[in-house]
């Protein structure tokens, strides 16, 4: 490989991964309708295919004659020309820019591949110096060519070329082939690939990095010339589970299918900056006709893609925001490592069943807040939504002096139920983690909830209101929270609190306050030491750390909690209410008797 460019293998093959395995797990894709639909045939041919379209509508591609001789053809404002490379027996016309340059190739009478670009009325060889063959495939409008070449006792790889200067690159996974078929001016590199087992893959490269993708229920995807425009949208051939040949569009996180009516086979081979496709069908007597349509973007999908900049997942939405205005109820929205910003508002029952999924490593899908913005992500009046895996981060709109309290929740479920919330990593928001109010049947699991910075307010996890019933809180982890890892505060009956783990936090590491019927079982509390920084807490309870509190409450339930070394006490329960606590690990409780066996009131 020579491009000077270097990869990360192991960091880009789990992102490949994580994407494919929801990509294949879709339906087949909508069927897209073309617009001002036009058939082009050289005049005479008993077979046409277009390969190349520029912003004009120009159109270039090959012809096969009477005499079954291939011919390249350019096809400008209503007029054909014949283009054939002098002494050549075949040529093809593959890409057309806004230049009028022509890439292709062409063949002699000893069968060999070669390449051309066809600029100011003369042809420019291009053949990679020491390889087998050239295929010229695509072409920008700086004069970059890319296609594909192979070398002696090599497999397949991909070329770039300009101005007399060669580079060749692979896909960097194990593979038989990797070849490169179409650049836009920004430089954003398509192709495919095929892996070891055989399954051959489109991907795209762009600022040094490669994404591959599938169209989802394909047999095989396969890109080709001038297939990607200056927004990114993708169009190419794919063999569909019937084993018909389609093509495809692939817009703003979306596949849409493109087969032309009546056709027994249909491609997509070229888009334009005008959204205007053109390809090829072959009809009901095997015949080749070009054809050139546009494309009215998809209607969203089941699945969208986020990305911020576009270089892990291109043709991407750029805002996790965009993609939930967009998508309908139950998609599947997958946000691709970069830093977002501004609240995510999820709101009203036409989104529920939403998935909202990080991927790539931790720390690498980044909500971010700057203390402007009361909430990262926010659910109201929607039910069965799923947040998983992202870094949500300093959100909050009001700051915490030694007086007030911070305002502001990384994650608010509010009037929300039925949701998931889990894997994420909620960092120094002020002055919630994770709220709910007036949620219930909600499950938050395996959500780690930290303070870094001591001029904050926080609570890991505050939990309000008569409606907030029958949720599950399992394992998380709750650290360095000035106020408390979990509070309970005036909530509803049936809450689950079990199996988490609750360090060194404030004032509380669970405390249940005016909430009947909570179970609390379970957990690992200790280390908690009292309100810590900048709080309005009042000095006498400065260096005062509970463990699990218990205050006007009823029938809750205390069972199998270790709870040690917090700095008052480990567990404390102001005798109100009949609640139950029994086989505890700790060192300390007020009243006595909490820790140990049962004790019942």
């Amino acid at each position: 490989m020579n491009t000077g460019r270097q990869y990360d293998r192991r960091q880009l093959h789990s992102k490949r991964l994580a994407v494919l395995a929801f990509l294949l797990a879709l339906a087949a894709a909508p069927l897209a309708a073309l617009e001002n639909f036009r058939t082009i045939d050289y005049p005479g041919a008993t077979s046409t295919q277009v390969n190349g379209i520029n912003d004009a509508g120009d159109t270039v591609g090959f012809y096969v004659d009477a005499a079954q001789k291939t011919h390249g053809f350019l096809l400008k404002q209503g007029k054909f020309t014949s283009l054939d490379f002098t002494g050549a027996t075949a040529t093809q016309g593959r890409a057309i820019n806004n230049v009028g340059d022509i890439a292709g190739y062409y063949t002699y009478d000893d069968g060999l591949q070669h390449s051309f670009l066809y600029s100011g009325g003369k042809f420019t060889k291009i053949d990679v110096p020491g390889a087998n063959y050239t295929g010229a495939i695509g072409l920008n409008d700086n004069g970059e060519v890319v296609g594909h070449t192979q070398f002696p006792g090599e497999s397949m790889k991909g070329f770039l070329w300009k101005q007399g200067q060669y580079s060749t690159y692979t896909y960097p996974e194990p593979n038989t082939m990797g070849c490169g078929f179409g650049i836009n001016a920004n430089g954003d590199i398509v192709g495919h690939w095929r892996d070891t087992a055989g399954t051959i893959r489109g991907y795209v490269l762009r600022k040094g990095r490669f994404v591959s993708f599938e169209f989802p229920g394909a047999k095989g995807t396969m890109i080709d010339a001038g297939e990607i425009s200056l927004s990114g949208d993708v169009v190419g051939p794919y063999t569909g589970a019937d084993g018909v040949n389609y093509g495809f569009l692939y817009s703003r996180g979306t596949f849409t299918t493109i087969a032309v009516p009546g056709a027994l086979a249909t491609q997509a081979r070229a888009i334009n900056n005008s959204n205007d496709i053109a390809g090829f069908f072959k009809d009901s007597t095997n015949a080749f006709h070009g054809f050139v349509g546009r494309a009215s973007r998809p209607a969203p999908g089941r699945l969208l893609t986020v990305d911020d900049d576009g270089a892990d997942c291109p043709n991407s939405l750029r805002t996790i925001q965009e993609a939930v205005a967009q998508a309908p109820g139950g998609a599947t929205i997958l946000v691709c490592p970069g830093t977002y910003h501004h609240t995510v508002e999820i709101t009203g029952h036409e989104k529920d069943g939403l998935k909202l999924i990080a991927v790539g490593n931790q720390n690498e899908v980044i909500l971010q807040g700057d203390y402007t913005e009361h909430d990262g992500f926010h659910l109201k009046d929607v039910s069965s939504v799923l947040i998983r895996g992202f870094t949500v981060r300093d959100f909050g709109d009001q700051a915490t002096t030694a007086t007030v309290w911070g305002s502001g929740a990384q994650i608010f479920l509010e009037n929300a139920h039925y949701n998931t919330i889990e894997f994420n990593q909620v960092i120094d928001g002020d002055m919630v983690g994770i709220r709910l109010q007036d949620a219930g049947h909600n499950l938050v699991r395996h959500n780690a909830v930290l303070i870094e910075r001591s001029n904050l307010a926080n609570c890991g996890m505050h939990i309000a209101g008569a409606g907030t019933v029958d949720n599950q809180f399992l394992q998380n982890l709750l650290v360095g929270n000035l106020m408390a890892g979990i509070m309970m505060s005036g909530a509803g009956p049936g809450n689950f609190i079990g199996d988490n783990t609750i360090v060194h936090n404030g004032r509380f590491g669970i405390t249940n306050g005016a909430t009947n019927g909570t179970t609390i079982a379970g957990n690992r509390i200790s280390y908690n030491g009292g309100p810590w920084g900048v709080t309005p807490y009042p000095a006498d309870v400065a260096g005062l750390g509970r463990g699990i509190s218990v205050t006007a409450s009823d029938g809750v339930v205390v069972f199998d909690n270790r709870v040690r070394g917090n700095s008052e006490v480990d567990i404390f329960w102001d005798n109100a209410g009949a609640n139950k606590f029994d086989s505890n690990a700790c060192d300390s409780s007020n009243p006595a008797g909490a820790c140990g066996p049962s004790t019942q009131k």
